[in-house]
């Protein structure tokens, strides 16, 4: 290890010419000096050009006066707090208040400003850097050979307000924020456990991003969060701005077009899923939280399942299923049955077709594309634009077109019909990169089913199954419980079971402390009368 070179003696041993040329490695080896000029004059150059770092002078009236700097980052830290509580009690003080000169300032600043900030002293330019870079004040002294990091952080920061992508018409109205400590503690009043965990890690080398491991210990898979922690670790990357990229970039197979990790903007379900032994990866400036392992079946569920009877739940599950069947292969079955296969179609509806069809220039399958195009063009210009101008242009420009190519004779009316009911059956599926997939799918086994009709749409439904079979999500089956099947996890897959009857957590997920309800099982209560009432009553009283 290389000793620490004071900045006073840089030009004396030749190591550095310029300090406008020190390089991150020297940084590093760099100790503050006695003198303070010579310290203000490497910070100096080293902020070059950073009109947002901002210095406070000012003096201590304690033998002779010592001079003190003060730098911090404006925009992000409190200045009214940096006047009243740093400089005011270090300027105002009188002589009389320093016994001991070294001995009263070590003890007003060491016991008084350290405590009440939050602060360490630093010993090496390059800590001081990072501090001032994170919202912390750098307080130098005259004659010290170190400074001192006081935290005085004030970032914008939005209210916690209700999710906007993950809605639901019962349950908790917040929504996580792109402050890291406001998310853990949105899950932490939640889980009031010891065993819950966070682990601390920065990613990132120009932004040192503050990313949070979560999981709950004696549920959690141990073998998942080593694997989670592994693939942190191996994160190269200069800046990390949401967890969509350490998303990209740990999960276990990034050419499919199937998401292996979850994510979620509501806290109720990041709890949720940590009490059944999942692990969740918060990033600091991303208001969605990470979650694994994740299966196919996950991003058909939705946290309103659980807010409601079992049997609606189940219901809405059921429907979920068939409308991710119909976003996938509705326009691939009609292309290929009225192409290759018309004698499945019963007369009157082949009559109503052809009819419908007369005068169309174009094939079924271009006809579908074209219909699925507009479609598509139509839901991105709903997002992209104004919240209110966007519902009209997505609802509006629907009908107008639809219409339009209808009267044009472009396409025919059964295909409006058929791609607009396979587009809302997409939207649907409770996650939204789930149903991404769903939209990239439908074109590959269109052009099958458009060429071997119902053949090549059966090809390429065993093409998927045979893909989805080998995908893992740290390690985890994409088709569990499934696929392999697990009996008693069939209670949460399609069918939502009583809240009383789910005993067990997954187990293809959690492999400790699998038993989440404790003591009788909790059967439905039966019903007394009004004559039983009066008894208990009497008894009482009696």
């Amino acid at each position: 290890m290389k000793k620490p070179i004071k900045i006073k003696d840089l030009n004396k041993q030749n190591k550095i010419r310029d300090l406008e040329k020190v390089t991150e490695k020297q940084l590093e080896q760099l100790e503050f000096s006695i003198g303070i000029e010579e310290n203000i004059n490497l910070l100096k150059k080293i902020f070059n050009k950073c009109d947002d770092i901002k210095e406070k002078r000012f003096k201590l009236d304690v033998q002779g006066e010592r001079e003190c700097m003060l730098y911090f980052l404006s925009g992000i830290t409190n200045e009214t707090t940096i006047t009243d509580t740093i400089i005011k009690p270090l300027a105002l003080k009188e002589k009389s208040d320093f016994p001991s000169l070294d001995a009263g300032i070590l003890n007003l600043v060491e016991n008084h400003l350290l405590i009440n900030h939050g602060g360490q002293k630093v010993e090496k330019p390059v800590e001081a850097i990072k501090g001032i870079l994170t919202g912390k004040a750098l307080l130098l002294i005259d004659g010290y050979g170190h400074g001192y990091v006081l935290d005085v952080k004030k970032l914008p920061a939005r209210t916690i307000e209700e999710p906007t992508t993950q809605t639901l018409v019962r349950g908790p109205r917040e929504g996580f924020v792109e402050n890291l400590k406001d998310n853990l503690g949105l899950v932490r009043k939640r889980i009031k456990t010891p065993d819950f965990k966070v682990e601390m890690k920065k990613i990132g080398h120009l932004t040192e991003t503050d990313v949070a491991v979560c999981y709950i210990k004696n549920i959690v898979d141990p073998k998942v969060v080593e694997e989670v922690m592994v693939r942190l670790e191996a994160i190269e990357i200069d800046a990390i701005f949401d967890s969509s990229m350490v998303e990209q970039i740990i999960e276990d197979s990034a050419f499919s077009p199937f998401p292996q990790i979850g994510n979620s903007e509501r806290p109720d379900a990041v709890a949720s899923n940590l009490v059944e032994g999942r692990v969740c990866i918060f990033v600091d400036g991303s208001p969605f939280v990470l979650v694994v392992p994740q299966v196919l079946t996950d991003f058909l569920q939705a946290s309103s399942d659980y807010y409601e009877r079992f049997y609606f739940a189940t219901a809405i599950r059921v429907l979920r299923y068939i409308a991710f069947g119909l976003a996938l292969l509705g326009p691939s079955l009609y292309v290929a049955i009225t192409t290759f296969h018309h004698e499945m179609i019963p007369t009157t509806l082949l009559i109503s077709i052809a009819a419908a069809r007369q005068g169309i220039p174009f094939p079924a399958v271009v006809e579908a594309f074209i219909m699925e195009v507009a479609f598509e063009a139509l839901r991105e210009a709903g997002v992209r634009l104004p919240k209110p101008v966007g519902q009209a242009v997505s609802i509006v420009g629907a009908l107008i077109i639809g219409e339009a190519a209808v009267q044009a004779g472009l396409v025919s009316q059964i295909m409006v019909i058929v791609v607009a009911g396979t587009g809302i059956a997409s939207f649907t599926i409770p996650a939204f990169n789930g149903g991404i997939a769903v939209r990239l799918l439908k074109i590959p086994v269109l052009l099958l089913a458009s060429t071997l009709g119902l053949f090549g749409v059966s090809l390429a439904v065993l093409a998927i199954s045979i893909h989805l079979s080998t995908l893992r999500s740290f390690g985890v089956p994409y088709l569990s419980p499934i696929a392999p099947m697990t009996l008693k996890d069939q209670r949460d897959v399609i069918f939502r079971a009583p809240i009383w009857w789910m005993v067990e957590r997954p187990t293809f997920i959690a492999k400790n402390n699998v038993i989440r309800l404790r003591g009788k099982k909790m059967a439905p209560h039966e019903p007394t009368s009004g004559d039983d009432n009066e008894k208990n009553k009497n008894k009482e009283t009696g």
